[in-house]
């Protein structure tokens, strides 16, 4: 019977100490963020290049020698070693087969996932997705952002205990995802720069891990971004990524559909209000109701904040707006209305402010800030006789679109020639025989007008009360 070898004997003669020593200064040089993995795919590595021959224990101090000769070539011009790029070990019989469990877990996850995902409705479909990811990936928390394509931002759909939150493209994880479309897989947030820790600190939650990926559409393109937090089980692997990726490819689909069945039952709903309207129009009804019902209404169909409609005098060339019992002149060579009703074009400004048309003096007076205008001219026979202009799309990105011009266009058409055959229009048109009121000149473009630098507020217009009709 033979007599176990010591166990100082072993280690000495394996050169233990040196393997050791090898495999610590390897850590120590290229700071890993994983450790377990590095030196599973550093001993990989190694286990590869001998390609089945004898284990010689001189080797490690070779090992050793050399990874400081490495290091030094690694070294970029402010003294900091970049690590070293390792190929992936390969998996054991074992490993292979635990990881077949787990996709084939996943992908049944992902089945059950797929009928609970699908909903019409997006504010469900985003609360499944969410919720489904955050089973699927056994993580704490999950986030869907939204592309805004008009401003360039992502907004956050949904996450518990954050509203409201628009992230620029580029910026933070979520941001450079949506600009590269490329996953980021982070083991610890707090070391990786683009993370913002704002949110952490005025909630006290804590991130460690996130895996984020891009949301696509079936062309492709980038619409949003899934991010999961804090993995329970440790940092996110390879096969959370393959899950995610099949998540996230669902969760764009379910968003289009989603999308598109509000985008349709909110084209419907506009087109039964202009119906509406346009059964309005077409009742005996006098001026003052007809104008009342067109600002009044047409606000929904375009989802937009406020209307104003100006009639032109092309005698004077001027404006005239009715605003509950309050008369508005302006002149047609001032502002917004003033160009689109001289030049008979419509203006669709995305910001106001950035036109040199629009007058800030009354979002100054008042507090309300104009942004978007989609200003429209009205015309019977091809000629301009008033102005419709609509003040600050509610939703879609806060910018009037072209389906929105559409819309009005036969609007207009039809309330054009109403407006044109008007007692009203008329008497504007015959103000230069002396009647009338006299108004300053200055323009509202959005909000409502105080002060009696613009407006004449006790002295009505006459025509603006047709005959048998009760001024409001």
């Amino acid at each position: 019977m033979t007599t176990p070898e010591k166990a100082t004997d072993y280690l000495a003669r394996v050169n233990w100490k040196s393997l050791i020593e090898w495999m610590t200064a390897e850590a120590i040089l290229n700071r890993p963020t994983d450790p377990l993995q590095f030196c599973r795919d550093l001993l990989g590595e190694k286990i590869a290049e001998q390609a089945g021959a004898e284990f010689k224990p001189e080797q490690v101090t070779d090992w050793l020698r050399n990874c400081y000769t490495e290091a030094t070539a690694l070294v970029d011009e402010h003294g900091t070693i970049r690590g070293k790029q390792l190929e992936k070990a390969q998996l054991s019989l074992p490993e292979q087969i635990i990881n077949l469990r787990r996709k084939v877990d996943g992908m049944q996850k992902l089945l059950d996932a797929s009928a609970v995902i699908s909903s019409l409705d997006p504010l469900e479909a985003t609360e499944n997705i969410i919720g489904e990811s955050c089973r699927i990936l056994d993580c704490d928390r999950a986030t869907i952002f939204t592309l805004d394509k008009v401003t360039q931002e992502l907004v956050l759909s949904i996450a518990e205990g954050a509203k409201n939150i628009r992230v620029p493209i580029g910026q933070g994880i979520a941001g450079t995802v949506a600009a590269t479309g490329e996953t980021i897989n982070i083991v610890d947030a707090y070391s990786d720069p683009r993370f913002s820790s704002s949110a952490d600190k005025a909630s006290g939650y804590r991130t460690t891990t996130i895996l984020c990926m891009p949301i696509r559409t079936m062309d492709s393109s980038v619409v949003g971004v899934l991010q999961a937090i804090n993995k329970r089980t440790g940092p996110f692997g390879r096969i959370d990524e393959e899950v995610m990726e099949m998540l996230a490819m669902q969760a764009g689909i379910a968003l289009q559909n989603a999308n598109l069945f509000r985008h349709a039952e909110s084209a419907r709903d506009k087109f039964r209000s202009l119906l509406d309207i346009i059964r309005a129009m077409q009742g005996e009804m006098g001026v003052n109701s007809l104008i009342f019902t067109i600002t009044q209404r047409t606000t929904k169909v375009v989802d937009a904040d406020r209307c104003t409609l100006y009639l032109v005098d092309n005698v004077h060339r001027g404006l005239f707006a009715m605003q509950g019992e309050v008369n508005i002149k302006i002149s047609m060579e001032q502002g917004v209305a003033g160009m689109v009703a001289s030049s008979g074009q419509v203006l669709n400004i995305p910001d106001a402010y950035d036109n040199p048309h629009f007058n800030q003096t009354i979002d100054k007076k008042t507090g309300y800030r104009t942004r978007a205008i989609l200003c429209m001219p009205i015309k019977a026979d091809d000629q301009v006789i008033g102005v419709l202009q609509l003040i600050n799309k509610i939703s879609g990105g806060g910018v009037f679109t072209s389906d929105d011009e559409d819309v009005m266009n036969i609007f207009l058409a039809i309330a054009g020639p109403l407006l044109a055959e008007s007692n009203l229009y008329s008497q504007i048109q015959g103000r230069s025989k002396g009647k009338g009121v006299e108004g300053t000149a200055g323009e509202r473009d959005g909000g409502s007008r105080t002060g009696s630098d613009s407006v004449s507020s006790k002295r009505v217009m006459p025509g603006f009360a047709e005959e048998g009709e009760e001024e409001d």
